[in-house]
């Protein structure tokens, strides 16, 4: 990611990290809880050792401390751990890139669910933080996550509007994507109620990347993970809530 992305994503910071904490988060969690119980927790030890990646203002990272699990939480955003130490306070908590993080293989399982990867740019450092996941994990260790592939973008997710209204705050975020970039183009604005009753507006803009099924599973092997598995969220886990997330489980070979 460019240095000039980053800088736009610390400017977003404040409001997208209360938007999450409110809204995009807890949504995101209607699908990641019975996800993982069907997918990851079955197949790790009791009491195993959990990284939640991009695990923004912590519900998910609260919820699997709660099934008795040891987890610790990474996310670029300091906003977004503020919210997370309120919501998590017993978890560890890191501030981090997902692209650059280095962690010895103390891991039983690696998660990220929120769709945080399609944040990142490029495939080449999508393959670059497969590498890390790989390297925190023990032998036989488990990583899973959730995307928004390429074609979901182009369809579903188009020209999607989204937004809430509160007392004191109102949101609203429309998405637009370019095929050729593969770059859907967020934009937000919000309005915050300040002294003497006047709004305070923001305008904003980030950007997701959607990549192909065949790109990700390329990735995946390229770093080591051999045993990969692919489910549709909607089809193959009938959780109907969202039908454009797909989720791609890999298994540390021994």
């Amino acid at each position: 990611m460019s240095s000039s992305s980053a800088t736009n994503y610390n400017k977003f910071d404040e409001p997208f990290a209360r938007i999450y904490n409110e809204n995009l988060g807890p949504s995101y969690n209607k699908i990641a809880l019975p996800t993982l119980e069907k997918l990851l927790l079955p197949y790790i030890p009791e009491g195993a050792n959990i990284l939640d990646l991009c695990c923004g203002t912590g519900q998910l990272s609260q919820w699997l401390l709660n099934q008795g699990y040891q987890v610790t939480g990474m996310d670029r955003s300091q906003r977004m751990l503020e919210y997370a130490r309120q919501n998590a306070p017993n978890c560890k908590l890191i501030l981090g890139d997902v692209r650059f993080f280095e962690l010895p293989p103390t891991f039983h399982a690696v998660s990220s669910m929120g769709l945080g990867f399609n944040h990142i740019w490029n495939l080449e450092e999508l393959t670059d933080t497969f590498q890390n996941v790989y390297n925190a994990l023990h032998s036989n260790g488990v990583f899973i996550f959730d995307l928004r592939l390429e074609n979901a973008y182009s369809s579903t997710i188009k020209d999607r509007l989204l937004g809430d209204v509160k007392d004191d705050y109102a949101w609203a975020m429309k998405n637009i994507y370019y095929p050729e970039s593969k770059e859907c183009r967020v934009f937000v604005t919000t309005f915050q109620l300040k002294e003497r009753n006047c709004w305070k507006r923001l305008d904003t803009t980030f950007s997701v990347f959607g990549y192909s099924r065949a790109e990700v599973l390329l990735s995946l092997e390229k770093v080591g993970f051999s045993e990969v598995s692919f489910y549709d969220i909607q089809l193959d886990l009938s959780l109907i809530y969202e039908t454009d997330m797909v989720c791609f489980v890999c298994r540390k070979s021994i």
